[in-house]
């Protein structure tokens, strides 16, 4: 008999993403300008993973908090299903404006608003009865939480007390790459069985000059059997295991939209490692479903299939 999927908690962010484009040169101050398209969704690390697990059929939930307002209902409406758990908080929620300009590059400016807010207190709340025994914890966006990076160890100790492995994509540290942040994401590798991050994240971490000087800076750095997974934007992805690397291609599209690429190739990956696919297999599904999520403007909430994108 085959055995059940495991199931996936990610645990971070949820937020309001307001996104428009393209612009080219900044406005003058005191003036208007009118953008060609924009988009009005639910966002924020965790959230855009959770979103696109949800439309790929995974058992998951997400593990997360919302405000008080419209917008926090919005995002609570969007998580009720039996796995997931959203902490109501009394602040506005974070929103996110996304400039988008020519050649994929971006612009972001945030509110902090109830992200400041979520707390240990709420996770392990949320976590109280949640099947962890066996399950796969994914720690997302830990650099927009100021009040869970400083108990992160803590979470992920008891987490693993409970039968759980540990996944994490941390995201890019808001006051850059210091010791003291590299040594606090070396603390949280320690920890995991799976890290996702991207290309400049590895350059950053390691202070190396490339990804091939990052992944070999990384060689002997990594706990045993653990998974270290970087993506490369339209370059695909690359594995490290055991000293052995694996790489798969993304496939080509003209893209308008990248925000919340990385997101939904960790929804892909996961998603694919949860049916019991071969690294190199989960490598291509992670680049597919980025691909087939962020070609679509606005964005679509409709259901993917794994085989299909994989085929």
């Amino acid at each position: 008999m085959k055995a059940a999927p495991f199931p996936i908690a990610v645990i971070g962010n949820a937020n309001l993403d307001l996104v428009g484009g393209l612009l080219a040169d900044w406005p003058e101050q005191g003036t208007e300008i009118f953008l060609d398209r924009a988009d009005s969704r639910i966002g924020g690390s965790a959230a855009n993973t959770a979103l696109v697990l949800q439309r790929l059929g995974a058992v998951s939930g997400l593990i997360a908090s919302a405000g008080s307002d419209a917008v926090g209902t919005m995002i609570a409406e969007a998580f009720a299903a039996p796995l997931d758990r959203i902490a109501r908080v009394e602040a506005p929620t974070s929103v996110t404006f996304g400039l988008l300009h020519p050649g994929a590059e971006r612009t972001f400016f945030s509110t902090p608003g109830h992200l400041d807010r979520f707390d240990m207190a709420q996770v392990r709340a949320g976590l109280a009865d949640w099947p962890l025994d066996g399950a796969l914890a994914m720690m997302s966006g830990a650099f927009a939480l100021p009040a869970l990076t400083r108990d992160s160890l803590s979470l992920m100790r008891d987490l693993r007390a409970r039968g759980a492995q540990i996944a994490i994509d941390p995201g890019w540290p808001g006051g850059g790459w210091t010791d003291t942040t590299r040594a606090l994401v070396q603390g949280w590798i320690a920890e995991s069985a799976l890290v996702l991050i991207n290309d400049k994240e590895l350059v950053g971490l390691t202070g190396a000059n490339s990804v091939e000087g990052g992944l070999n800076a990384m060689v002997g750095q990594l706990p045993e059997d653990c998974v270290l997974v970087v993506k490369c934007g339209p370059d695909g992805a690359i594995a490290l295991r055991d000293g052995e690397t694996f790489s798969a291609t993304s496939p080509r599209a003209d893209i308008f939209d990248t925000i919340g690429a990385g997101d939904a190739f960790n929804a892909g990956f996961l998603a694919a490692l949860q049916v019991g696919l071969d690294l190199q297999t989960c490598l291509r599904a992670g680049s597919a479903v980025a691909s087939a999520v962020i070609r679509i403007f606005p964005r679509s909430t409709g259901t993917f299939q794994l085989s299909e994108l994989l085929a």
